[in-house]
């Protein structure tokens, strides 16, 4: 009989016992991968939803935001209130998508790459598991780094700038004898979270003032008190309010607003001003005998290279001023080098990690134009070409796994009948 007390017959460790052995089995464990998926499931049809209500891009940062945990989404009534959708609230909170992806991702290198059985018949299985990490990884480093912008050239003209789509900044000119000598920007980054009356002091160095800034609204215009009432709590200076506008689903068209204040090194407000992006002029304040220009406009950023737009072409659907198809010729100017490109829809010109897509086109109320001008829609993304790479991994293990399955099925010897 054997003795139980030999060194032989001790019990081994279970996981219970480990603390860190039994977080990395629940992680990497098979009823995590299906509640993730499940949970990814509900939160992409509520996404789906809200996207009616809200439009794409607030409906990403919402359900996508990695600084929260929990949100709660909202749907659309079947009716509209003023042409809009009128959002509903579901008190029931959505763990964040952006968590549930990280977790997914966790969850699978754990489970299907290293803790998965590795043999020479299950490599096709291995290469579809990493090219879903993969994936996962290349959305990621889109969310962290992508830049999409607007580029918009006239012919003839040259541009090395593109507009952003949502950033917007506060420009302060210094100038010389009527000429802009110096630049000062107050950037998003420091302005996105004073919607709703939020207010910062911004201590300019530089500069012999300083501002405060209050009361960013998104989408608004700067408009008389006169002609447009102020609703209560906008705030009238010089005989004009900061109107806000209704949001658009489509949030590339917001041109945002805000309450700003001039004050001295020594705190007096010297002046109050409303700036927006949709003011035609910027606003002139005069510190110590010296003028500034202070406006509000969307971000800017430099482009590698140069673009000229040599020709844009534009065919209309017959008896009306609708557009069928347009397209431009450019001309890239890299340094000593250029290149002439054509940018049709949905072929768009790539260069050093920039991709320049035909988005748009003007004037289009006008059927014989002086001259048009192009709009490109400008991306800048380092992981641009990892969803392909991905599908190639992924597709090259499934039919390697398949057609090792089939090799054993054709090879296997058959069994003779019995008569």
């Amino acid at each position: 009989m054997e003795n139980s007390n030999s060194p032989n017959s001790r019990p081994k460790k279970s996981a219970a016992s480990n603390p860190l052995e039994a977080v990395v089995k629940f992680l990497s464990s098979t009823q995590l991968a299906t509640f993730l998926l499940l949970a990814l499931f509900v939160l992409t049809w509520f996404a789906t939803l809200e996207q009616t209500v809200n439009g794409l891009k607030p409906m990403m940062d919402k359900y996508f935001n990695w600084k929260e945990l929990f949100f709660f989404p909202e749907i659309g009534k079947p009716w509209q209130k003023d042409g809009a959708m009128v959002p509903i609230t579901i008190r029931f909170p959505m763990p964040s998508g952006f968590w549930l992806c990280v977790l997914f991702t966790i969850n699978l290198t754990l489970g299907g790459l290293i803790r998965f059985r590795k043999s020479p018949q299950k490599i096709g299985i291995l290469l579809s598991h990493f090219s879903i990490v993969f994936l996962m990884v290349a959305a990621g480093v889109t969310k962290f780094t992508e830049k999409r912008g607007a580029l918009q050239i006239y012919e003839g003209k040259v541009s090395d700038a593109a507009r952003d789509y949502h950033a917007e900044v506060i420009e302060i000119s210094e100038l010389a004898d009527g000429k802009v000598t110096k630049v000062h920007l107050v950037d998003w980054e420091f302005l996105k979270d004073l919607r709703g009356g939020g207010e910062r002091m911004f201590k300019l160095s530089n500069l012999p003032f300083d501002l405060k800034v209050t009361n960013l609204v998104e989408n608004a215009q700067v408009s008389p008190a006169q002609f447009v009432p102020p609703v209560k709590g906008e705030k009238v200076i010089d005989g004009f309010h900061l109107k806000a506008l209704p949001r658009a689903k489509e949030t590339e068209a917001h041109m945002a607003g805000v309450e700003l204040s001039v004050l001295s090194k020594g705190g007096e407000n010297l002046q109050e001003l409303l700036l927006g992006s949709r003011s035609l002029k910027p606003a002139t304040v005069s510190v110590d005998g010296r003028p500034y220009l202070l406006q509000m406009r969307k971000k800017l950023w430099p482009l590698p290279f140069k673009v000229q737009l040599d020709d844009f072409r534009v065919e209309r659907d017959p008896g009306t001023n609708r557009a069928a198809a347009y397209e431009s010729d450019v001309t890239r100017l890299d340094g000593v080098e250029t290149e002439e490109v054509l940018i049709q829809m949905n072929e768009p010109m790539r260069r050093r990690g920039w991709t320049f897509f035909q988005a748009n086109w003007g004037p289009q109320d006008d059927p014989n134009p002086a001259e048009y001008y192009s709009v490109f829609e400008v991306v800048h993304n380092p992981a641009d070409h990892w969803p392909l790479w991905s599908l190639l991994i992924s597709m090259a293990g499934l039919i390697g796994h398949f057609v090792y399955k089939l090799t054993l099925f054709l090879t296997k010897p058959r069994k003779s009948a019995v008569s």
